[in-house]
């Protein structure tokens, strides 16, 4: 019996997403992802590749960062400047009906209207992006203690089913399968996740690299579209409209282990290749559909032309960047690697914050 099927996953999983205080249950929930992560990688094999948990960890730890409020203060810059433009566009327009209207020169009016405009909309930005950064801090953290809840349960389930069928059977893996809800993720089913652990398991079931990656890869890109649907009501909330793009430019970069990314631009190749060699040509039919259908998820199609995200709330542009993002890091130990250090990991399962840096 492995280390993972000793665990309880269900009250890791329970204490993480039930932690009074957000910024610990934020890294509660950041360490199971990692736990989940490894438990998965020695189920289906390391050779497979990264999982849908070895993303999450990062996913997690960049919501840490606005669940902190940490990154208020350039918040709150982008907020004044775009309202700020807003409000001296209103005071130029104001200014132009003064000077017809009321016999003012155009110069005085302008003068007048276009500071003040610009003034208090600058003004009316910052309180919006005061607001808005409590209102996302509170939104990410529902939608990071969502994921966790919703597909680490049913990771947890698949680690147990693996642990006790160690020879994949066809009639036990059925079994497994039984239990999740039928129907489309926005109207509660799980279909996408039913799918995602078939391929895992098909994953687990071969022994051809290139099978065992492109099924890993599979898996992951339905669990994270199961995910950004089910997260799409926080995320819209968490941006505010009048600056979703000019936060998306400017404040949505992360990293992945060492190597920090901006969703902005284009995902980059890893070490001057688009695409790991097992992942460059997909066989895989239903891969292909998802990716480069009529109603494929892959705006490059099968390059890293056009994979940026100009406006994070709309669910295609994560997914074109995502599904990108996965493909070309599946096999890169960045992926896998550790969120934090070692103390810092000791002293959050005490349930204590770690010791920075975050």
């Amino acid at each position: 019996m492995t280390e993972a099927a000793t665990v309880d996953w269900d009250t890791l999983i329970t204490e993480a997403i039930e932690t009074p205080d957000a910024v610990l249950s934020n890294f509660r929930i950041t360490r199971v992802h990692y736990l989940l992560s490894t438990a998965l990688q020695e189920a289906v094999g390391p050779d497979a590749g990264a999982n849908f948990h070895s993303w999450a960890v990062w996913g997690s730890r960049k919501a840490g960062i606005t669940i902190r409020k940490a990154d208020k203060d350039q918040a709150s810059r982008d907020a004044m400047i775009v309202a700020g433009v807003v409000g001296g566009a209103v005071g130029a327009i104001v200014g132009w009906l003064t000077a017809s209207t009321a016999g003012w020169s155009i110069t005085a009016a302008m003068g007048l209207w276009v500071p003040a405009g610009t003034l208090a909309g600058g003004g009316c930005g910052r309180l919006l992006a005061a607001y808005t950064r409590n209102a996302a801090s509170r939104s990410i953290l529902e939608g990071n203690r969502t994921v966790l809840d919703d597909i680490g349960r049913l990771t947890a389930r698949y680690l147990a089913y693996a642990a006790a069928v160690p020879q994949p059977s066809s009639a036990d893996f059925d079994e497994f399968l039984a239990k999740f809800t039928p129907g489309p993720t926005d109207e509660g089913g799980q279909d996408l996740l039913r799918r995602a652990f078939e391929q895992y398991e098909a994953a687990r079931r071969s022994s051809d690299p290139k099978v065992r990656h492109e099924a890993n890869y599979f898996a992951n890109c339905l669990a994270v579209l199961h995910e950004h649907i089910r997260l799409q009501p926080y995320i819209s909330r968490s941006l505010p409209f009048l600056i979703k793009k000019c936060v998306t430019e400017r404040l949505m970069t992360y990293s992945v282990g060492k190597k920090q990314l901006a969703v902005h631009e284009d995902v980059p190749p890893l070490a001057g290749e688009p695409f790991p060699a097992t992942l460059k040509d997909l066989q895989n039919k239903e891969l292909n559909e998802f990716l480069n259908g009529p109603h494929g998820w892959d705006p490059g199609r099968g390059t890293l032309a056009n994979t940026r995200a100009r406006d994070w709330t709309r669910l295609r542009e994560r997914m074109g960047y995502v599904v990108n993002l996965f493909r070309t890091r599946h096999l890169d130990p960045n992926v896998t690697a550790s969120p934090y250090t070692q103390p810092q990991l000791v002293a959050i399962a005490s349930g204590s914050l770690p010791p920075p840096p975050w």
